[in-house]
């Protein structure tokens, strides 16, 4: 039985309670401690040194975080900051060994009727954001917001979608596997939307059930870390609800005040909290992974940079004639401004940027086809209808947002209507006066 140790709390210089939480996440999070000490002199960045430095503090007191915020480039102590980017802020300073731990792979796959897959993407994450908009006005389930990410999703009647291996818009369905699994997997509540009406981003403070284990796929996760946010979008309040490694009981850190939750916690049982913003799982056992263990190695021999600048993106390939498989770049770390892909609070999952290239199988169809321009005329129309349908699938997404939009321009017509008519009153009014 491990001896129970006091928990010391961070300085708040300012306005950083933000990243006051997040460092106390992953002060408790073992993997980050265990990488940190597993890298080589050629190997530790800044941020490394800095964050294992922050750590032995806060094994022995309370401590700032003026080094660590330097390091960062945050340059307003006095400005709110989102927890979320932070927290992917401190992941790409790092070095890659040591982010790796929180590095998840999505595949999306859109297959025809027929079983042909027409678009395979693989996008990598840190986080996986969950919207807490549905058609349930009571409690939000992180649940079933979860298994929602794995849903699959139907096109058919007006959205059919294209297939070149059977030459003709047919019905498809589309759904998300986990490639990779990460070790540590964080969800981020989308609590900060943009509201139409307004025109302006509001918080949502709905009441959400977070269960304490998540299971998919025989792979389960533990609830370890939780980065509350108290107050409106403008301001506001984070602290952090961690387990503590020592002896199983959750603290409560508010910057340097740390005090221990009383509240139970129960397996069958889910957690309620209307403030609570990053949720952080640890895997009870890693799965099998045949090509992710050591990726990051793997990647300095593909033409990807784990420091400094990105290298180039992984070539994205055209398997055979039907799949369009895109893979975007992986997640960098150890670099100073790198940004792949973006985590929206607009959308349901993070995605990257990428452009489709032909395949080397590809590329030699077209040289053999060089003497027949209605061979060339025919592999052209084929990758035509694969761009199409990615932009197809990308606008049936986004459909929704379109129909706000449409609301919304009613809404400025009849204002600007209302405004016109008040205008001439007030002008009868003054001339009969």
């Amino acid at each position: 039985m491990k001896s129970q140790r006091p928990h010391h709390g961070l300085y708040n210089q300012g306005a950083t309670c933000y990243l006051n939480s997040v460092l106390q996440v992953l002060f408790m999070t073992p993997e980050i401690h265990d990488r940190l000490r597993q890298l080589d002199e050629s190997q530790i960045t800044g941020t490394d040194k800095e964050l294992s430095n922050i750590f032995e503090k806060l094994k022995q007191t309370t401590c700032g975080t003026e080094n660590i915020t330097e390091i960062l480039g945050i340059k307003d102590v006095h400005q709110q900051r989102d927890a979320a980017e932070c927290l992917e802020l401190i992941l790409r300073k790092v070095s890659p060994q040591a982010s790796e731990v929180f590095r998840g792979k999505l595949t999306e796959t859109t297959k025809c009727f027929e079983g042909h897959i027409i678009i395979e993407e693989t996008n990598p994450f840190w986080t996986l954001p969950l919207s807490l908009k549905d058609r349930d006005d009571t409690t939000y389930s992180v649940e079933k917001g979860f298994k929602r990410i794995f849903k699959k999703k139907s096109y058919s009647g007006n959205n059919l979608v294209y297939c070149n291996e059977c030459k003709k818009k047919t019905e498809a369905t589309s759904g998300c596997e986990m490639e990779r699994w990460p070790q540590i997997l964080t969800l981020l509540l989308k609590r900060f939307e943009f509201d139409h009406y307004t025109m302006s981003h509001v918080k949502s403070n709905r009441c959400v059930d977070v269960p304490l284990t998540l299971q998919r796929e025989k792979k389960k996760y533990t609830l370890y870390g939780m980065v509350n946010h108290m107050g409106d979008l403008g301001g506001g309040h984070y602290t952090a609800t961690v387990l503590s490694c020592d002896n199983n009981t959750w603290f409560e850190f508010n910057d340097e005040r740390v005090t221990e939750v009383r509240q139970s916690f129960a397996e069958d049982e889910p957690y309620s909290s209307g403030t609570v913003y990053l949720l952080t799982y640890r895997v009870s056992q890693m799965p099998v992974e045949t090509n992710s263990e050591n990726e990051v190695n793997e990647n300095q021999h593909t033409g990807e940079k784990e420091n400094g600048q990105m290298g180039p993106s992984e070539v994205n390939k055209l398997q055979e004639r039907t799949v369009f498989k895109i893979e975007t770049p992986s997640l960098q770390a150890g670099g100073e401004d790198i940004s792949v892909g973006e985590t929206s609070h607009d959308t349901d999952v993070e995605t990257g940027n990428s452009c489709g290239v032909p395949s080397e199988a590809k590329r030699s169809r077209y040289e053999e086809a060089q003497e027949n321009p209605s061979q060339v005329l025919h592999l052209l129309h084929e990758e035509l209808n694969t761009q199409s349908n990615q932009v197809r699938i990308l606008h049936m997404s986004r459909r929704e947002h379109q129909r706000w939009d449409t609301q919304l321009v009613i809404h400025f017509l009849i204002t600007l209507i209302f405004c016109w008519l008040l205008i001439v009153t007030f002008f009868l009014v003054a001339t009969l006066l």
